[in-house]
């Protein structure tokens, strides 16, 4: 074993040990790791973010940002959604990439930390405007692997800060570069740390590859995906770097055309190309800092990119900051309100039943709309098995979900519970304790073993008197209070799902 892989393990060893560290390698793993056909990959996925009320809310700003518009200037909202518009691997990566903000959110030890952040992010974004020249057609890995180009550096100075300090000290007094002086001191440079995290977080070979350094000089026209896409992260970080390095401006245009000639075969842009990629970054990030959570005014070379490119376009300071303003910093409140949730997801589901679609989206969707509207702790669709004559869950979020969805299965032959009342007679049947005497005979031996809730809200789906499917919610341990204008929404929503079986029917 090599000194580096001693070292290596040794930093990711101490990290593991941490109190947060863990948390964060378990989620970003867990969405890697993501296998299975292309159904059951993007249920995982859903159910994976779902659980985060907090990465779920800034996810579907971001997938309605600006530079998702080639999808559509139709607005998201409901993550299952955006699995089918934006694909898999989109949705995957901008989620990889909020959890990681959302962990360097909570920590401010470090008052330079988030400036690491936000410039991690304009690498990011870089990769992605750089994307089309490079011959890269997926957008969102190309700023992903851009973004994680930093990802050594950006967890040393979280978790090695003394350390980082002592690297930043040998680089200006000992004119060392970063990467000697950094293996001087971890043992591994920022490059190797990086991409032994990256490994332990079961990052894809194509994301692992983009991390990895280029060699020094010219560098050739890629052959493979994996080559363009590892010539865009480098290509973005080493822009980057330019810019931060602050250089008059004699300097700052020769490296920059430098750079230009020595990526050209790889990206072919020149100096004012790459100069104009750089200006309109800082304003992506700019407009887009709220969703994050970033604020650019940490970044001395993002407040002079953004002032610069404020005066290419003749704009003031006060117009600039007003168009910044789209997008609040906190939209908590609106975005919990259950009764906005269910109309813009009705609008939604509108949009989707207009179209091509398949009665299972259709399901996913609404379920997803009644778990995110904060009404219940699980939700769950049952729909009709003609081979066992039985409604069968299918979908489910919500703590302990999947394990009720394996036994939830109502006959459609006659059972004497609440179950089979409500699907054989249409009856919306709202049970608020199912504790009580005159309500526990009536609740199935297969429910209660399942883990009964105290309250849960049944609406079937009837289609000339035959029940096709039922849409439940449940509160746990609480009684269950439905604002009527809630619950009116949630019956519209069952309504149109009613529509969309007919049309198909």
């Amino acid at each position: 074993m090599s000194n580096g892989q001693t070292a290596l393990e040794r930093l990711l060893t101490t990290m593991s040990q941490g109190q947060e560290f863990p948390a964060l390698s378990n989620s970003i793993a867990q969405l890697n790791q993501t296998v299975g056909n292309e159904n059951s990959r993007a249920d995982a996925l859903t159910e994976i973010i779902l659980r985060d009320v907090s990465l779920t809310k800034k996810l579907l700003r971001l997938v309605n940002a600006a530079h998702y518009a080639s999808f559509g200037n139709q607005p998201i909202s409901t993550i299952s959604r955006a699995v089918v518009i934006l694909g898999f691997d989109a949705v995957r990566d901008a989620a990889v990439s909020l959890i990681l903000f959302e962990h360097l959110e909570n920590h401010t030890q470090a008052g330079d930390l988030k400036t690491e952040a936000v410039e991690s992010f304009f690498c990011g974004v870089l990769g992605r405007l750089l994307a089309a020249s490079a011959g890269v057609k997926d957008y969102e890995e190309a700023f992903i692997s851009a973004l994680f180009r930093n990802l050594g550096r950006l967890m040393a100075r979280l978790h090695f800060y003394a350390e980082t300090e002592r690297i930043k000290e040998l680089v200006a007094q000992e004119d060392l570069s970063e990467e000697v002086a950094s293996r001087q001191v971890l043992g591994v440079d920022y490059d190797q740390l990086g991409l032994g995290i990256a490994k332990s977080w079961h990052f894809p070979a194509s994301i692992l590859a983009a991390m990895t350094p280029l060699d020094a000089g010219t560098v050739r026209t890629p052959s493979t995906q994996n080559d363009r896409l590892r010539a865009i992260s480098n290509l973005a970080r080493e822009l980057y770097r330019t810019y931060a390095a602050d250089l008059p401006t004699a300097e700052h245009g020769k490296a920059i055309a430098t750079l230009a000639a020595r990526f050209a075969q790889a990206v072919p842009l020149d100096r004012n190309a790459l100069m104009a990629t750089a200006h309109k970054a800082a304003e992506t990030v700019r407009n887009e800092s709220s969703i994050i959570r970033v604020d650019i005014n940490q970044s001395p070379m993002l407040k002079r990119l953004v002032h610069q490119s404020k005066t290419l376009r003749g704009t003031s300071d006060q117009d600039a900051e007003a168009l910044a303003e789209g997008a609040p910093e906190d939209q908590t409140g609106n975005a919990e309100d259950p009764t906005q949730i269910l109309v813009q997801g009705m609008q939604d589901l509108t949009r989707l039943l207009l179209g091509t679609y398949q009665i299972s989206d259709m399901f996913k969707m609404v379920a997803e709309l009644y778990f995110r509207a904060g009404c219940f702790d699980r939700v769950l669709v049952a729909t009709l098995d003609k081979q066992s004559g039985s409604l069968l869950g299918r979908v489910a979020h919500g703590a302990g979900s999947g394990a009720l969805k394996t036994v939830f299965r109502i006959p459609l032959a006659f059972t004497p519970d609440v179950f089979h009342a409500a699907i054989s007679k249409g009856q919306d049947i709202l049970i608020s304790d199912a504790t009580a005497d005159n309500i526990r005979s009536r609740i199935p031996d297969w429910y209660l073993k399942a883990g009964s809730a105290h309250a849960f809200l049944l609406l079937p789906i009837l289609l000339d008197n035959k029940p096709l499917a039922l849409l439940y919610g449940d509160r746990k341990s609480e009684p269950m209070s439905l604002a009527p204008e809630v619950l009116g929404l949630l019956k519209a929503l069952r309504n149109q799902a009613a529509l969309a079986l007919r049309h198909q029917s």
